[in-house]
């Protein structure tokens, strides 16, 4: 910090939730310097509430359990649920980069994902599909942050199992990895 109290960073990321964070990550990992500012005294953001499912089409998940996609159902699919606020640019963006963040992460950090077996919310729309877009993050031991795992945002009661949050891609491991 400089004498004046003004700290000098490369990226300013504002909120701790899971966008806030993966954008420092990426940065960091990229060699820049970064800032990250919270406004709450704990971080999480409202991931720690909304369970943090993401909603990433033709990711490898699906892909090794053998589950069919395309970018061109999930493109349908998304053009049907967003109507007249498409944006194909911003599509094309997401459905190019999302699996590759997927992967990023499993490969550059300690975070670890699971297929979650939910369908999407129209799964009988064109494009739509039963299962295969939804993957959650695997649990965590959260006692490797050390003093600092205080400072997680703790989890809303009704999405706990023994203090865990517990979803169906939770259950989905346990069970693939104790058969």
């Amino acid at each position: 910090m400089a004498e004046n109290g003004t700290r000098h960073c490369d990226v300013l990321v504002v909120g701790s939730g899971a966008g806030g964070l993966a954008t420092a990550i990426v940065a960091r990992k990229a060699g820049l310097e970064v800032l990250v500012v919270e406004k709450e005294p704990v971080f999480g953001g409202t991931t720690a509430y909304s369970g943090g499912i993401l909603w990433i089409p033709g990711n490898h998940l699906a892909k090794a359990r053998g589950i069919e996609d395309s970018r061109e159902a999930a493109r349908t699919y998304m053009r049907g649920e967003a109507g007249n606020h498409f944006d194909e640019a911003r599509v094309e963006a997401f459905l190019e980069n999302g699996p590759r963040m997927l992967e990023f992460f499993e490969r550059e950090t300690e975070v670890k994902f699971a297929l979650a077996d939910y369908p999407d919310y129209h799964p009988d729309r064109n494009g739509g599909v039963a299962i295969g877009r939804s993957v959650s993050a695997l649990p965590y031991d959260a006692r490797r942050l050390g003093p600092e795992m205080r400072r997680l945002r703790k989890p809303l009661e009704t999405i706990t199992f023994l203090g865990m949050m517990f979803n169906s891609a939770i259950a989905d491991f346990i069970a693939i990895e104790g058969s």
